[in-house]
């Protein structure tokens, strides 16, 4: 009878090869054209030699100490030929592991032994293991991260301080709304001259007047510069006019701003330049007395002032207007809903349901929310931004109904209210000022699968939406990195600031970052995330990885501790070949992780064995670690 074996935990473990047998670490015969040598699950095939003269040789190096100079390393004495020469044979396999082939033969002046060892270097064929990924696993170690991370974390941006006033005109019989952006940068702590902004240049409308400084237009479209005068400042003043019904996009294509009569919003792109620094805000409405008004910042003294508290925010700025009834959602998060009927019975579920979601995940001390409901002509609309989201009604229902959530991912298709889930997750995630880019897209890529635990006991659906990512993360980068790319595209750690960079960034981020998230989570290892995304509002004294661990208060020194950090700093995902044999009448089984480069030092607790008609015939439990 044969087995096939093998082995996962919530979809992580990528079971790459099983087979029957071990592998000898001797050189093997195989009697025909090549001798084959094995390094573990990794083989080197090359021409015969004679041994008494040749002695060959396998073994894995990292990047570090692999030496990358002459194919002759140097005499070597004492070794197993005395005053020999040793000609090695690299290849880069990704993940900082160099796989090392080598010849020694000895230094005796034998001319053609020598050319005969190099012959034998140079045609030598590598085999991987079967069913490796053929992606290019980065070779960035875990300090070269955090090298680049610390130089980074000691550039202070620029500051960057918007005074925005709005009018509101509702007696305008053509334009109703008014927007003048008073901006300042102040660029004299810094070590940069300039700095990117988004803004739509609307040519009848827009009006821009630059008092200190320039600021230009970028090859991309809707991307300007602005750069410092001889003092280090820019000012400048920009001014929009929105005309009443007409729908006003941005950069993006989505509707960005709408007046009407009774109410109108501002999402946050497109009437004002948004950099991706942090920002502090004043903000003043004028606004007809029957009007209320909502941002994410706090409300001042006087009628439609508004203020940012330390710190500032980043992104844009949502505004809305309108007769506003507002209620509580839960602690720190509210509801305001535009007077007139009441709101759908679906839609304030789906808003609770939101709500659930975030509190349980990635709510922390400090973040608040509002769900703001807006008017939309042209359909159902939902925008989220710092701090809330904008709904019309009607634009949230698809999300009280996920039963059919995990049959549309099989499928391929993505169901209708992931990308509402994902903006939400946003609007919180944003409020941690310094959270890493990467972390918080795995973060809000993670929300939509939590969402259907919450409201399924489909306990098979979970599993299946589970693997959807697992499987989008495997073929996109193989599709876009695997060998044969031109250029050579490199897999990236998530905590690589590479990653920002590289076209697998939505793969990597939005795939394996929430599968490492359900174990982590599976795991109870990020009971304590508010306490982490809390600490990331500030950028304090210690570094990214000391803000991450001590957060989640796992230490040095246990399992824990090496478990995270290989998950965020090494490339890839632990690839697992199961190997087993009977023998006197036991079943044994080993378990070796093929991966290029460090281990992710898995534990296994269960390994089912399986016929080949897919029953499963036994379930062993195993305590192993990678």
């Amino acid at each position: 009878m044969r087995f096939v074996s093998a082995a996962v935990i919530l979809g992580i473990v990528f079971v790459s090869s099983c087979d029957q047998g071990g592998i000898s670490p001797l050189p093997v015969d195989t009697g025909e054209e090549y001798q084959v040598i094995h390094q573990g699950p990794w083989s080197v095939e090359f021409h015969p030699v004679n041994e008494t003269l040749m002695k060959p040789e396998l073994a894995m190096a990292t990047v570090l100490t692999a030496d990358q100079g002459s194919e002759v390393d140097s005499l070597n004495y004492g070794s197993a030929l005395p005053d020999s020469l040793r000609f090695n044979r690299k290849w880069y396999i990704g993940g900082s592991a160099v796989l090392v082939f080598s010849i020694t033969v000895p230094d005796n002046g034998d001319e053609q032994l020598v050319s005969m060892a190099e012959t034998v270097c140079s045609e030598a064929l590598i085999v991987h293991p079967p069913g490796l990924r053929s992606v290019f696993l980065s070779n960035r170690t875990g300090s070269e991260i955090d090298l680049e991370r610390a130089a980074a974390a000691v550039e202070p941006p620029p500051d960057v301080t918007h005074h925005i006033m709005v009018y509101y005109q509702q007696d305008s019989t053509g334009t109703l709304l008014e927007t003048i952006d008073s901006l300042v940068v102040d660029f004299r702590e810094s070590n940069l001259d300039s700095l990117a902004f988004t803004f739509i240049h609307r040519d009848t409308s827009s009006v821009i007047s630059s008092t200190a400084g320039i600021f230009r237009r970028d090859s991309t479209p809707n991307q300007y510069f602005c750069f410092a005068d001889s003092s280090g400042m820019y000012t400048g003043v920009f001014r929009n006019h929105f005309k009443i019904n007409i729908p006003y996009l941005d950069s993006r294509g989505a509707v960005c701003v709408q007046s009407r009569l009774t109410s109108a919003y501002l999402s946050g792109d497109g009437y004002y330049p948004v950099s991706s620094a942090p920002a502090g805000y004043y903000v003043h409405l004028f606004l007809p007395d029957s009007i209320t008004s909502w941002t994410p910042l706090a409300e001042g003294e006087l009628p439609g002032e508004w203020y940012s508290l330390p710190g500032g925010i980043v992104g844009g700025l949502p505004i809305a207007i309108g007769n506003y009834t507002q209620g509580l959602v839960a602690p720190r998060y509210r509801m305001l809903v535009l007077s007139g009927s009441p709101i759908s019975s679906l839609d304030s579920l789906a808003v609770e349901k939101i709500t659930s979601v975030l509190r349980n995940t990635i709510d922390f001390p400090s973040a608040e929310f509002s769900f703001v409901e807006i008017i939309n002509p042209g359909g159902p609309v939902v925008t989220s931004a710092f701090g809330g989201m904008m709904f019309s009604r009607g634009s949230l229902e698809s999300l009280v109904d996920v039963s059919m959530w995990d049959e549309s991912m099989v499928n391929g298709i993505v169901p209708e209210g992931c990308d509402i889930l994902t903006g939400a997750a946003g609007g919180i995630l944003s409020q941690s000022l310094h959270l890493d880019p990467i972390i918080s897209r795995m973060l809000a890529a993670w929300i939509p699968l939590r969402y259907f635990v919450e409201n399924t006991d489909d306990e098979a659906g979970i599993e299946e939406i589970r693997k959807v990512y697992l499987k989008y993360y495997l073929f996109h980068t193989q599709n876009i990195g695997g060998s044969g790319s031109t250029p050579l595209v490199a897999e990236y750690a998530l905590s690589d600031p590479m990653l920002n960079q590289s076209p697998l960034k939505p793969f990597v981020s939005g795939g394996k970052g929430v599968i490492v998230m359900e174990y982590l989570n599976s795991l109870r290892m990020v009971n304590r995330l508010p306490y982490m995304l809390q600490n990331f509002t500030h950028a304090s004294s210690g570094n990214f990885w000391q803000k991450i661990s001590l957060s989640l208060r796992v230490y040095e020194g246990t399992s824990q501790y090496n478990l995270l950090r290989a998950l965020l700093y090494q490339p890839g995902i632990p690839q697992i070949s199961v190997k087993w044999w009977e023998e006197d009448g036991k079943l044994l089984l080993t378990m070796t992780e093929i991966q290029p480069g460090s281990r992710f030092n898995f534990e296994f607790d269960r390994c089912r064995l399986y016929l080949s008609d897919t029953t499963v015939v036994r379930s062993l439990v195993n305590r192993y670690r990678g």
